[in-house]
């Protein structure tokens, strides 16, 4: 998961695709994958729970949260991927996502500028915005 991860981070996505079962490969957009993970600001990796995935093991499963920034907004990508071993070697084969977009909400565009209603108005005339020019 790690490796993967890295590999995001590094824009490799001939990795990701290596790391992938083949099986699992024909629903993926390698330049569509390129593109986002060349935009992200790569933040961390949390591994939330493990289970499965040791030596002895011919299935894994990972629950994790990747934190990025995009269009300087964050983000977290929060997925259980299941992983199978083959000819000892461990391939993605698919994952759940439980959550993924902005962490946070964005800031509104607001005029620091704006007139009241009961402000004098801007054109100068002397009278009260809501009776001149925002009436």
């Amino acid at each position: 998961m790690r490796a993967r991860y890295c590999a995001y981070v590094e824009g490799n996505i001939d990795f990701v695709m290596e790391s992938t079962l083949p099986s699992s490969r024909a629903d993926s957009d390698p330049a569509a994958m390129k593109a986002w993970a060349e935009q992200a600001e790569w933040e961390a990796l949390e591994i939330i729970a493990t289970s499965r995935g040791q030596a002895t093991d011919e299935q894994g499963e990972v629950e994790f949260i990747a934190r990025y920034r995009l269009q300087n907004a964050a983000h977290q990508h929060h997925e259980k991927s299941l992983f199978v071993k083959k000819d000892g070697q461990w391939f993605f084969k698919d994952g759940d996502v439980v959550s993924t977009g902005p962490t946070e909400k964005p800031v509104p565009v607001t005029n620091a500028n704006k007139t009241g209603r009961n402000d004098p108005c801007p054109c100068g005339s002397g009278k009260k915005f809501k009776k001149c020019c925002g009436g």
